[in-house]
This record gives structure tokens, sequence and C-alpha cells, in this order.
């Protein structure tokens, strides 16, 4: 096998299985770092038996660790439960891409999920080496800002994709993963945390614009973090945002400048999209599920939820309406689901799924903004095509950026 793919496929799992500890190991020992990651995989396969996402999980390590049979058993085990688990290009499988019992198993379990209405395209974007990642809506000016991974930037654009250059050079941007807005400012996530430069310096930090003349008012520094990716802020102005490399999350008070560790380092394995919900309830996505933040002591606790459902692998996660949105892309190709909340918030009854992968505009989507009634879906990132030494794979594949709104659909009872 070649280890370098072997490698490139674990840096995946354990960012997706927030093992921070098997990832700072797994370049000098991918076989024992994908081992321990067997093994914890099954202990949480102990207390939750019924999980799909964990077995899902646990064929994607065999299959690094050449495990062909196994893994492939593991799948099956899947088939008729409808649960929207579909092996994803780029995400560890590749040694059993080709396979053809694979390809078989993997399409048994794409064609169980039945197709939605295909949501209608909000607006394209023409640059198709933008790699957008991040998306935020402005109510106020009735306009969207997207941030750009490849090209180090923030753009602004009207409901009908007339875009331009949000950001400046001179604001000295790293990739801009995600973004946020308060009535009066514009957040947004620069990191190079997965850049090749981050070997020699990493930078992880928040900018913070004035929405309304476009100048970077200040810079809040993670000096701690190891990639920043997502934010939300809360109505006093309160800061919070998630490290998906070591699954923790940080916090920045209004009168700080400095982003830091808020909670146990790692608690949140896989921490990827952050929500806050009603009476400022903070929700942070997990890689087998979703938490609820203690705001006072940072302990999170994962929602529990039926077996019949699957919340892991969410990128963008937002709330609306008593219950969250959230965009997968890890687990499955990419689908759009509305997580219905009960309990005060504190348990998860059910999902609706609001547009599946079968839509012809989806290519990794990532995250997602809420603006008149629909989530407004970044379609087709093509995250997986950017490379740690800043070149694009297979440039010419790639397509200006659609932007996807997917309409939120009725509340299902609380």
């Amino acid at each position: 096998m070649d280890k370098r793919r072997y490698w490139a496929g674990l840096t995946v799992v354990y960012v997706l299985l927030g093992f921070a500890l098997a990832l700072a190991h797994a370049a000098d020992d991918p076989d024992a770092a994908a081992r321990a990651t067997l093994e914890r995989i099954q202990a949480l396969r102990k207390e939750r038996p019924g999980d799909g996402t964990l077995v899902f999980y646990e064929s994607l390590v065999r299959t690094g660790l050449g495990e062909r049979q196994p893994a492939l058993d593991l799948l099956r085990t899947l088939k008729g439960r409808k649960l929207g688990l579909i092996p994803v290009r780029d995400t560890g499988f590749e040694p059993l891409w080709n396979d053809p019992e694979f390809q078989k198993i993997r399409k048994e379990l794409a064609d169980e999920e039945e197709k939605t209405t295909d949501s209608r395209v909000a607006f394209r974007l023409k640059d198709p080496k933008l790699i957008p990642e991040g998306i935020a809506y402005d109510p106020k000016g009735d306009r969207f800002f997207i941030g750009s991974i490849a090209q180090h930037k923030i753009i602004v654009t009207d409901r009908g994709g007339n875009a331009r250059d949000f950001s400046s050079p001179a604001d000295k941007l790293d990739a801009v993963l995600g973004l946020t807005v308060d009535p009066v400012h514009l957040y947004g996530v620069s990191t190079n945390g997965f850049e090749e430069s981050a070997k020699k310096e990493r930078r992880n930090a928040v900018v913070c614009y004035d929405l309304n003349n476009g100048r970077l008012l200040d810079r809040f520094p993670a000096p701690d973090a190891t990639q920043l990716n997502d934010l939300a802020i809360v109505s006093d102005g309160t800061l919070y945002v998630t490290d998906s490399q070591s699954g923790t999350l940080f916090r920045k008070k209004p009168n700080e400048k400095t982003l830091t560790r808020f909670g146990e380092a790692g608690a949140l394995r896989g921490a990827n999209g952050i929500a806050i919900g009603a009476d400022g309830i903070l929700y942070v996505t997990l890689s087998t599920g979703v938490a609820r933040v203690d705001t006072t002591t940072g302990e999170p606790t994962r929602l529990p939820q039926p077996d019949t459902v699957v919340t892991g692998g969410i990128d963008g996660l937002y709330w609306s309406d008593g219950d969250l949105f959230g965009i997968q892309n890890s687990t499955n190709p990419g689908r759009v689901i509305r997580v219905a909340l009960t309990d005060k918030g504190s348990r998860i009854a059910g999902i609706t799924v609001l547009q599946t992968h079968h839509h012809p505009d989806f290519d990794e989507p990532t995250t997602g903004a809420i603006a008149r009634g629909a989530l407004h879906v970044i379609a087709n990132s093509y995250v997986g095509h950017y490379q740690p030494d800043g070149t694009i794979k297979n440039p010419g594949d790639l397509k200006g950026t659609a932007v996807v709104a997917v309409p939120l659909g009725q509340a299902s009872g609380h």
C-alpha cells in the first residue's frame, strides 16, 4: 500500500473523528495510530450498539488498514437501514474505491436514499477557482458574503450573483472558512492550519469587518488553536469558534482581544459546525452527532438520538424555528437535513431530509446561510481539490460556485 496515500486518508479520518493524539503520531506510525482509532470506535460501539455512524467509521478505518473483507462486511450491515450513510471519495475509502464489490455496496446504499425535489439555484458565481467554504447573509443589505479558501479573501454578492471583492490584499488573510454577521459586523475565520505554511508558522484568527464601509476593524488571534473552522456570535458579543483538528472550542468575550480555549482540549471530537439556539443554547457538531455545550463550564453533552437517524458528519450547522439544520458531506456525498429537537433542545427526536445528494449541483457542499425562508447552501465547494501547497487539483473539472436555496420546511413539533 502507498503509505503517502494511506497517511492522507488517515488524516481525514482523524479530523472527522477528532483524534488529535492519533493525528499527531500517525505520520510516524500510521498503522499504530489506526489501531488506536479502531479501539476507540469499538469501545463506542459497545456503548451505542445501534449507532450506524460508528459502523461506517469502523469500515473506513479497516479500509485504511487493508482489511478489505471486514470493511465490506461492515458496510453491508448498513443496507436496508436507510440511514444516508454512503462512502465519499477522498475520505479514506480510496484503497477500495475501484473494487467492484465495494462499488456495488456503495450504489445500493446510495439508491436507498429517496430523491427529493431539486432545490432551486439562487445564484451562480463565475470564478471556478474560488474554492469557497463559508457563507453569511446580511439581511440589512440583502447580500451574501462568501469566503475563499484558495484565494484567501472574502467576496460580497447580491442575490443575482454579481460579486466583487470585499476584503483587501492588505488584510493579509489566510484561507477563509466560517463567516457570520451581527447587525454591524462581519466576522470570519482566517487560518493556514491545513496548509504547508503552518509547518513554519501556524496562524489562526477571527477577523472583524465593518459592514458599512468594509474596513478591517480588528483581528483576534488564537495562538493555541490548530485549525479554526466555524464560528457563532451570541447577543452579548461573545464569539465561539470550533477547532476541528484538535476537537476543541475557543471563545472570546466582548472585552477580550484573544481567542482562548473554552472547556477541555479535545472534548469535542470532530468539532465543526456551530449554532446558537433559543435562550443562548450552544450547539456544536461532532463526528458522530451534535453536542450541547454548557456556556458556563464548556462541558459538552452529546444529544441522544434514535438509531434510525444519522446526524454525524455535519459541516455547517444552523438554528431556526426551534430546530437545527445541518449540511452533511463526509458520511454522505452531500445532503441537507432538518434536525427536530425536543425536551427543550436537549434531545434529537428525528430528522427530515430536505435535499439529498442527487441534486445535480451538489459537489462537496459545505456551509449555508439562512435567508428568506431557505438555507442558501454552497453546493459545489470543491474543497477536496485544494491542496496543502496551495495548488488546485484538476482545475479544469471545476465550475463556478452554485448557491442552492433549500426551503426550511415545516417544524415537526416539540
